[in-house]
């Protein structure tokens, strides 16, 4: 049997815990101050590290902000996840879903804002070229790999629970693909909507206001149908 080299572990437990640390710093010090304005001296005496010692960690500032924007999203995933194998119904997991994923945005909304309103910032977190920019005109905007695996995963669980609902009758028969799609792009614009809406929502009345949307609409339920 091989024997364990505890002095290792105890150094690999150590620079786990100093780079949570690092991207807990980080993402408070984004969340104040945004990504152009927040400093690696900012970030260093947050987490009361060094610099040399942030960078030890980490290449720069925007690959922090990338690390934090995975975790966040690998978080996600992962409850979502969990939601997907409960015994509950199709209706209860979507409710439970929107509900998660609208803490999430109450949590995270600076730095959501910074990922979806800060096109100039995200240029340089994402060092687009002038090429990619026309691209991204043109409805093609050049989004990390990682991001674009995690989104994707966290998309399709929105889709098998809206395809469990149709199999099962407890919805009516739509694209499934369709549906997360919208779902998704209300969630996003509930939360990212800017001065377009003054009033504020507690979690469960964003949530429940979203479901509601979602499942009946506003069109009135015709006489007779």
């Amino acid at each position: 049997m091989k024997k364990r080299d505890l002095r290792a572990e105890r150094k690999e437990h150590r620079q786990q815990e100093n780079k949570k640390s690092i991207l807990k710093a980080s993402e408070k010090i984004f969340s104040n101050k945004g990504f152009t304005l927040a400093t690696m001296d900012d970030i260093g005496r947050e987490a009361q590290f060094s610099k040399a010692t942030i960078y030890r960690y980490f290449k720069s500032k925007r690959d922090i902000f990338i690390k934090i924007i995975l975790r966040s999203l690998e978080e996600v995933h992962e409850s979502l996840s969990e939601i997907l194998t409960k015994k509950i119904s199709s209706e209860e997991k979507l409710r439970k879903t929107i509900y998660h994923i609208t803490s999430y945005y109450n949590k995270k909304r600076n730095i959501a804002r910074i990922l979806f309103i800060e096109s100039s910032t995200m240029k340089k977190i994402l060092n687009i070229s002038q090429e990619q920019e026309l691209q991204i005109l043109h409805g093609h905007p050049a989004i990390p790999n990682e991001f674009m695996v995690m989104m994707k995963k966290i998309y399709n669980i929105t889709y098998q629970i809206i395809k469990q609902g149709i199999e099962s009758g407890e919805f009516r028969e739509v694209d499934a693909t369709d549906a997360s799609f919208i779902l998704g792009a209300m969630l996003r614009g509930f939360f990212l909507r800017g001065p377009m809406q003054a009033k504020e929502y507690s979690i469960n009345e964003g949530s429940d206001l979203l479901m509601s949307f979602l499942l009946y609409g506003i069109k009135k339920e015709r006489k007779g149908a």
